[in-house]
Formats: C-alpha cells, sequence, structure tokens
C-alpha cells in the first residue's frame, strides 16, 4: 500500500512531506482549510491552506523561541496579548512565566480553537481553558485599535503574510501594537523563512524600525519549517538584549523548564549570520 502524505511546497522547486499514519480533520472555514494528521515521523501535524503550522515534536522549537525572549525582557511581565496562536502553544508558553495573570487570544478562526482543543491537547495542555486565558475571535487588525487595554509583552503567532495572515505584517498593525504597549513591553513576531523568504524578514525589520526604538532580529531552528531555519524580531522602546547574568536569573528564578530554549541559546539568537546581516543591510541602504 503506497502512503499518503502530507505535503508542503516551501518555495519554488522545493517540497517537504510527512507521511501520514492517520487524518484526524479536514475541514474548510471562512478564512482557510484546516487539516490534521497524525505523522509517522513528528507525531500530529496542523497545517492551515496546505502550510505546516506545528507539529508535535518540534513545536516546543517555535513557541519558545516566539515566546521566551519578550516575556524574559520584561521584569515582572502580567498581561499578555498573543496574536493568533489558536493552537494554544504560544498561551502555554507565556504561562510558564509565573507573575503573567493575565493572556488575551485573538483568533480570527474558531475553527482552529476548536480543533485545538479536540485533538492538540498536547499542544495547549489545557491553557486554552486556563482562567487566565480570554480568548477572544476576531481580527486582532480590528481588536487592537479598538483595546483599552495595555499589555506587557505582545506576541504575534500568526501565519505568513497571505491571506487571514497579511494584516498583521502591515505598518498600521504594527503601530497599534506600539500603543498597546505599556512602558517597558516588547513584541515578538515571527518573521519566516530568511533563506527562501528574505522579503519577509527584511520588509518587516524596516516597518519596526520605523515605529520602535529597539528591533533585534533573532534566529531559531524549526526542522518542519522552510529551510529549518526561522526568524523571529523583538522589538521595543527600551533594550531588549539582555546581558548573559541577568537572562540566566530570570530563567532560573521564574523556575522556567524548556525543551529548545535556554538563556545561552537565547543570548546567541541575536548572533545573526552573514547572509541576514547582508539582506537586512540591502533594506536599510
Amino acid at each position: 500500500m503506497r502512503a499518503e502524505w502530507l505535503s508542503e511546497e516551501q518555495a519554488p522547486g522545493v517540497r517537504f512531506s510527512l507521511a501520514i499514519e492517520e487524518h484526524l480533520l479536514r475541514n474548510r472555514t471562512a478564512y482557510q482549510e484546516i487539516e490534521l494528521v497524525r505523522t509517522r515521523a513528528l507525531g500530529r501535524a496542523l497545517a492551515l491552506d496546505g502550510r505546516i503550522m506545528l507539529t508535535e515534536r518540534d513545536e516546543a522549537f517555535y513557541h519558545e523561541m516566539l515566546v521566551h525572549p519578550a516575556l524574559l525582557a520584561h521584569a515582572c511581565p502580567q498581561r499578555v496579548l498573543i496574536v493568533g496562536g489558536g493552537d494554544g502553544g504560544a498561551a502555554r508558553t507565556a504561562l510558564d512565566h509565573p507573575s503573567v495573570r493575565d493572556v488575551t487570544l485573538a483568533e480570527i478562526d474558531r475553527e482552529v480553537i476548536a480543533a485545538a482543543r479536540t485533538h492538540l491537547a498536547s499542544i495547549h495542555r489545557g491553557a486554552l481553558d486556563d482562567p487566565r486565558v480570554r480568548v477572544e475571535i476576531v481580527p486582532a487588525e480590528a481588536f487592537l485599535p479598538l483595546c483599552r487595554e495595555a499589555f506587557d509583552a505582545i506576541v504575534v503567532d500568526s501565519t505568513d503574510p497571505v491571506g487571514p495572515g497579511q494584516p498583521l505584517f502591515e505598518h498600521a498593525f504594527l503601530v497599534s501594537c506600539r500603543r498597546a504597549l505599556r512602558p517597558g513591553g516588547a513584541i515578538a513576531l515571527q518573521a519566516g523563512s530568511p533563506f527562501y523568504h528574505p522579503r519577509v524578514l527584511r520588509g518587516l525589520v524596516a516597518d519596526l524600525q520605523r515605529t520602535f526604538t529597539c528591533v533585534h532580529p533573532y534566529l531559531g531552528f524549526v526542522p518542519s519549517y522552510p529551510s529549518g531555519l526561522w526568524a523571529y524580531v523583538l522589538a521595543g522602546d527600551e533594550d531588549l538584549v539582555l546581558d548573559k547574568e541577568t537572562l540566566w536569573e530570570r530563567f532560573t528564578s521564574r523556575g522556567l523548564t524548556a525543551r529548545y530554549y535556554t538563556p545561552q541559546l537565547g543570548g546567541a539568537a541575536f548572533a545573526l549570520p552573514r547572509f541576514v546581516e547582508e539582506l537586512l543591510e540591502k533594506e536599510e541602504r
């Protein structure tokens, strides 16, 4: 019997495939197609419009690098906004910080949350129903301009800048994020593959530099994402890159444990390969 495959075209001429052991869900919503499968190599996998969002084996690689730098940059983060993140992984990671008492999750597609509640308990681990988490089914670009709350950290756990994810990479949205941050707050965003899609990182960094005083791109490794090398950006109006002593103190005093993130790695992630420095220099010129 021939194996079935979950297959994503990650770049022109490049395809990543996972052998499927079981189909769990396939559903067309008002915004996108949701597919959930159990794969042979990486456990359960979630795809939106054919793009792999997470797998059980490597989701922590992504969520920890997206969430921990922004929350560790704050001395005592209490209020967190997560944009997207309907699988609950970012909310779960934010709640690992003991000072966090309020997480607002602004997700455009209620069907993603329903699918996660049914099939991805290993990802959210109850975070979607934690009393500290408030779920808002709303486009974040509509929610933020009307929001009267302020946050210590904003985590943009978005899809690629196409379809419903496109407004989350636009300048107007970034400006609304800045207005929603408390003094000393930070925003962290995923910025795609600098190897296959350098324009995403380059454009996002340029827009953030128009909006925030301090902008710091950094990198991590996610095996199921295009090229495995994944970009993020941390931004705010105060210096956010901590010295190693402060980073270690905050990580250990908060009792954090992780599968991927360590304070050493968190500090080193801001050291960029030459090809990434060059693509960002081109934007500056």
